[in-house]
This record gives C-alpha cells, structure tokens and sequence, in this order.
C-alpha cells in the first residue's frame, strides 16, 4: 500500500469516527431541545455547552483532513462556525446580550440558575473562549472571516459578563467561603474580556474603514469595565477607564466631523463639475 493510499485509509476510519462523535453531540442537543423542564434556562446552559462540543468535534475533523489529506477543509470549518454562534445566541437568550447591563439587573434571572455553580459557570465560560480561539487560529488570520471575530469575541465578553452574578460576589467575598476562588478568577476572567474586546473592536475600526459602531461598541464595554471597577471601589482603574473612554470618544467624534467635512467638499466639487452654484 502507498503511503497515500494508507493516509487515506487512515483518514477514513479517524474521520467516521469523529462523525460518529459529532452524531452523539447532536442527540444530546436534541434532546435537550425538546426536553420539558421546569427550569428551561439551565436547559439553554446545556444546549450552548453542546454547541461548543460540536465546534471542538469540527475543528477537530479540520485537523484530520490537513494532516492527512493535505488541505483545510472549510465545510467542517463552517459548521464549527454556525454551532459557535448557536452557542452564544442560546447563552444570549438566557442573560442578554446587552453589554451595558445595570450589574444588579440581572439578579433575578440568575436566580434561575442557581444550580449551575459558579465553578461550572467559569468552566463553561472558559471553554467557550478556547474554543472561539480554536476556531479563529483554524481559519487563520488572512481569513474572510477574521474581522467577524472580533464581533464574536465582544459577544463572548457580554455574555460573561451578564453570566456572573455580581450581587452573590459581594456576598460571598469572603475566602473561606465555598467557591471563592471560581468567582475570583471568573471576575478577572470578565475584566479582561471587557479590555480585550474594547480593544479589538478599536483595532478593528482603525484597520477597516472606521466604521462608527465599531468604535461605539469598543467604548460601550469600557464602560461597562468601567462600572465593574467602581462596584468593587477600584478607583484608580475608574479613573484610567474614564480617560480612554474620554479620548475615545473625542477620537470619534473629530472623525465623524472629519467625514462630514469631506463629504461637503465632495458635494461641492460635483456641483462645481456641473456647472452649479
């Protein structure tokens, strides 16, 4: 047998086998689509966790055809794409996708979560971020879809953010507390997120074509960090925040004003060309 032709026998059986694990992932997200619960949000919990499963099960087969077959295969990769965005869109659904959320607004939402631990929280949160990077380094970074996640990644942010419950942080802050050091690392996980998107979001509007909601949004999660360090009286990050945020608006500002200007010029030389007034 040529070394080709064993590469491929090899790729068949690993590949049947990973479809076989892809098939047993979509039963269980089935099935936890059509189960009756009285507590459907912890059902969307499980739901997104099996999408995110579906994505490593993907990017896992997108390995298997470049090591053996010699080339990316995108289909895989689109479908660890669409289960990544079901994921979030389920986790939206369960605590918003409002980055400015009032911190204490979404206390009773979680309430309905109280049997998922803030340990499985920060677990589930971390995965869903390797996997998102998993999925962007198998695309590659001259990808079409590069700029996307970036969109992706602030999503992500969000949904972490609304996911922890602040309001039991306080309470809890305590080391001898059972957990203390899941919801200390989940609240420097949400701080960080929060930088990281804030700045990708500025990268991506000064890279691109300064599209105004981009810089919109990367001001919006500073504030949101922002609202994070002044519930926790972390003063000096406030005041560092603000001064990004003031600068960044102003930045955005004087390049609207800046567009508007040059549109006006523009106007005007066609006029001119036409010979109106």
């Amino acid at each position: 047998m040529t070394a080709d032709k064993e590469k491929k026998r090899k790729y068949g059986e690993e590949i049947a086998f990973l479809k076989k694990k892809a098939d047993e992932v979509n039963q269980q997200i089935r099935h936890y689509e059509q189960k009756q619960t009285d507590n459907p949000n912890l059902s969307k919990i499980s739901l997104a966790s099996g999408y995110v499963d579906l994505v490593s099960v993907y990017c896992a087969m997108t390995d298997l055809s470049l090591s053996l077959l010699g080339f990316k295969n995108e289909s895989f990769l689109d479908l660890a794409r669409k289960s990544l965005y079901k994921s979030i869109i389920t986790l939206e659904s369960v605590v918003s996708n409002i980055v400015d959320l009032p911190l204490g607004e979404n206390y009773d939402l979680l309430k309905s979560l109280e049997g998922f631990s803030d340990g499985e929280k920060l677990r589930l949160v971390k995965k869903l971020g390797f996997t998102i990077s998993l999925l962007e380094d198998r695309y590659g970074k001259n990808s079409k879809w590069k700029w996307s996640f970036v969109e992706i990644g602030g999503r992500y942010a969000v949904v972490a953010k609304n996911l922890f419950d602040f309001r039991s942080y306080q309470e809890k802050n305590d080391p001898r507390v059972e957990g203390f050091d899941d919801r200390y690392d989940y609240l420097f996980l949400v701080k960080d997120l929060l930088i990281d998107s804030s700045n990708r979001y500025r990268e991506k509007y000064e890279l691109t074509d300064h599209t105004p909601d981009d810089m919109k949004k990367a001001i919006d999660s500073l504030r949101a960090l922002k609202k994070v360090h002044t519930l926790f009286n972390e003063m000096g990050e406030v005041q560092n925040i603000t001064k990004r945020i003031d600068l960044w608006t102003q930045k955005l500002d004087d390049d609207l004003r800046s567009k508007e200007e040059q549109a006006k010029l523009k106007l005007q030389e066609t006029l001119r060309k036409k010979g109106q007034p």
